[in-house]
């Protein structure tokens, strides 16, 4: 493991923070002493980190919960994120940013929103103060500021992703209680579903999945999931799901998956855990505020351990994600012994690159 920046944390697990060619990752650090927040540049490769501060920011006028969770185009040099109510993007070459969007008038705008590979558009979910429901998705021109109605929702919907390999689909999620919610992910698409469908039926024999932190495929259309540890049902674990009607797949079971992401050629899966892979038990039961970093093969299923780190409320949550060439899996690490969260990288196994 190689610390790249103490005081950071990764980008949202859906979102790309990668940059400069998949050289560089955008992270974010925030000082819980002093409040201070900003993006940072850091090269992921190496021994040479050579940090670039990009911006910093005001203090959040929501409160310490807000959390900055950047998104950056996968074809150009543009980040976006939102912060105090407004849209902003960056250009990562001059270091230029400016406000694109403010909510209207009594409504606020999530923290989570999906820049487009060209960096030209962006989505994200507005919803009335102090109610996350009546939810409009919002498709917002970097060019023009203009925002227009992409569709809206009578409860919680969030987290918002283009597809990678199909931008016209957009994936959004049911959000609430996961064992509470049997529509958890769905996907929107102008003309085949522009108001949105759920695409991963939860239902078993065995009552209803629990799932979540769902992350689009970049080599087909396609996304993978986890299935939690406190899902009533079974199989657990890690699945995969397609928008355009091929069936579920259980790639491996796992009674801890968290969080998950895949590499760019599809062939492995990379997930976070509930407490330690090998403790008894699943969901958070004796989980200790310990997450491992488990390497999926997406062939078989076989599943090696590459880290263990710390797991508590955000941004505490590993969210590994892997760099672009697949050599290497980042994560956020927690310091028991300081409460810092530092960005970690683990390289992958030989024989898995």
């Amino acid at each position: 493991m190689t610390l790249l920046l103490n005081g950071a944390h990764l980008p949202y697990p859906h979102a790309n923070g990668f940059h400069a060619g998949g050289e560089r990752v955008v992270l974010t650090r925030h000082s819980p002493v002093t409040g201070a927040i900003g993006l940072t540049s850091v090269r992921w490769r190496g021994e040479e980190r050579a940090a670039r501060a990009l911006c910093e920011l005001p203090p959040s006028t929501s409160g310490p919960e807000q959390l900055l969770w950047p998104d950056v185009a996968l074809a150009a040099e543009r980040a976006a994120w939102v912060w105090n109510g407004a849209l902003h993007v960056l250009d990562l070459d001059s270091g230029a940013s400016e406000r694109l969007y403010t909510a209207a008038p009594g409504h606020t705008l999530q923290n989570l929103c999906s820049l487009t590979g060209a960096g030209d558009r962006v989505v994200v979910m507005e919803h009335p103060e102090g109610r996350e429901t009546a939810v409009t998705c919002l498709e917002i021109s970097v060019s023009t500021g203009k925002a227009d109605e992409l569709f809206g929702k009578p409860w919680f919907a969030n987290h918002p992703a283009h597809s990678p390999h199909d931008e016209s689909w957009l994936t959004f999620a049911h959000e609430g209680p996961s064992q509470e919610i049997p529509d958890r992910i769905w996907a929107r698409h102008p003309t085949r579903g522009p108001e949105g469908r759920c695409v991963f039926d939860q239902a078993t024999e065995r009552g209803t999945l629990a799932v979540g932190h769902e992350r689009w495929m970049f080599h087909d259309l396609g996304a993978v999931v986890c299935a939690y540890g406190e899902s009533e049902a079974g199989p657990r674990g890690l699945y995969t799901l397609y928008p355009d009607g091929r069936a579920a797949r259980l790639v491996s079971e796992g009674d801890r998956d968290w969080h998950c992401d895949i590499s760019r050629d599809g062939r492995l899966a990379v997930v976070d855990t509930t407490g330690p892979l090998d403790a008894p038990g699943r969901g958070w039961q004796n989980a200790g505020q310990v997450s491992d970093v488990v390497l999926v093969d997406v062939a078989t299923g076989a599943r090696t351990p590459l880290a263990r780190t710390e797991a508590d409320r955000h941004p505490r949550h590993p969210h590994p994600v892997f760099t672009p060439d697949g050599t290497a899996v980042l994560y956020n690490h927690g310091d028991p012994s300081t409460g810092e969260v530092a960005v970690a990288r683990v390289p992958l196994p030989r024989a898995a690159s």
